[in-house]
């Protein structure tokens, strides 16, 4: 097999150590993106809060790297508007099924955009923008000052654009540079399968490296392990970008986590004052 990326660390190379045809994806890719959105059906949390913070705004609401539609489906049972961006076609390709087979009365209500949430064309202001999933934490510190450029042009005078980031701060995985944290966990996909998630914490603490093995590897069958890398942005860093390009965080909503997940705190972001 060909090297393993330097990404994939600690339990989990051990365990692809001695598999002799690993192929990796990236967990965005159109193999990938079915894994992803059955992992991300069973997570509630989050969910719960940004559709309540929803509730509280009013016009249409623009979603920011929507995916499969974890929250559009939900943004939708609102009665709003929403306008869905993208930039994995597999992912939307889920979206678009999942409304033609159970929800298809919401279908009217929902634009769907397909490219880079930092550069888009809306066509219009908002009053209300999320994006939720700590998906901020995909971009590098280029890419974060583009969305936050662009997020200005989009949000009207008085929006609010809502992003979701982890709290290191009290987090013994994260607070504290030392050596590398493993955390494994057992998740399943839209077929009962049952992958190992592996998070390899950097010992620096700035990356959070995901890699998902399944449980059962058949002997001298080629083996799907899916990956991604998600950076550590504290509150306190989004806020001194967000302020670098005319943004300010109004409030913090906090979010209801499991007790073995990362914390994580909702930023309401406006124009300043």
């Amino acid at each position: 097999m060909e090297a393993l990326p330097e990404a994939i660390n600690g339990r989990a190379r051990v365990a692809l150590k001695n598999v002799p045809d690993v192929i990796v994806h990236d967990i965005y890719s159109p193999l990938g993106a079915k894994l992803y959105d059955a992992i991300a059906l069973q997570d509630g949390h989050e969910l719960r809060e940004m559709i309540a913070i929803a509730r509280q705004t009013t016009g249409p609401i623009l979603e920011l790297a929507c995916g499969a539609g974890r929250f559009t489906l939900a943004l939708l049972a609102l009665g709003r508007q929403v306008t869905a961006v993208d930039l994995s076609p597999s992912m939307l390709a889920i979206l678009s099924d999942r409304l033609d087979s159970s929800h298809a009365h919401l279908r009217g209500n929902l634009t769907m955009i397909e490219g880079d949430i930092c550069d888009f064309d809306p066509g219009r202001r908002f009053n209300t923008v999320i994006f939720g999933c700590v998906t901020v934490s995909l971009l590098d510190s280029t890419a974060r000052g583009r969305l936050f450029r662009h997020m200005g042009s989009v949000l009207s005078a008085d929006g609010r654009f809502f992003l979701s980031t982890t709290v290191a701060e009290g987090d013994t995985d994260l607070a504290t540079p030392g050596t590398p944290i493993e955390n494994l966990q057992q998740v399943l996909d839209s077929a009962g399968t049952a992958y190992c998630l592996h998070e390899y914490i950097a010992a620096d603490r700035s990356i959070r490296a995901i890699t998902l093995i399944p449980e059962v590897i058949t002997p001298g069958a080629p083996v799907d392990v899916f990956t991604t890398a998600v950076r550590v942005l504290p509150p306190d860093q989004l806020m001194t970008e967000l302020q670098a390009n005319e943004l300010e965080v109004i409030r913090t909503h906090p979010v209801k986590t499991p007790g073995a997940a990362h914390e994580i705190v909702i930023l309401e972001v406006g124009h300043p004052a």
